[in-house]
């Protein structure tokens, strides 16, 4: 996959798929909140669904840190 595919949320999130398997998502700021250079999904349908669904995987993420931290 040599095109760069891009998509804008609702949520103010932004993900670009590019190059051969990587991914990054930004925050509404601009800053990036993640980057892989592996990734699973490759068209514009799954890049919406992941963008999306980032700020309930976030969250998610943080409280796994949360409970992680208090044991």
């Amino acid at each position: 996959m040599s095109d760069t595919i891009k998509y804008t949320s609702d949520n103010g999130y932004t993900g670009v798929l590019y190059g051969q398997s990587s991914l990054a998502i930004y925050n509404p700021d601009g800053t990036e909140s993640m980057h892989t250079g592996s990734r699973n999904i490759n068209t514009y349908e799954e890049l919406v669904r992941v963008v999306d669904e980032h700020p309930k995987f976030m969250e998610m993420l943080r409280k796994v840190a949360e409970s992680e931290s208090k044991e």
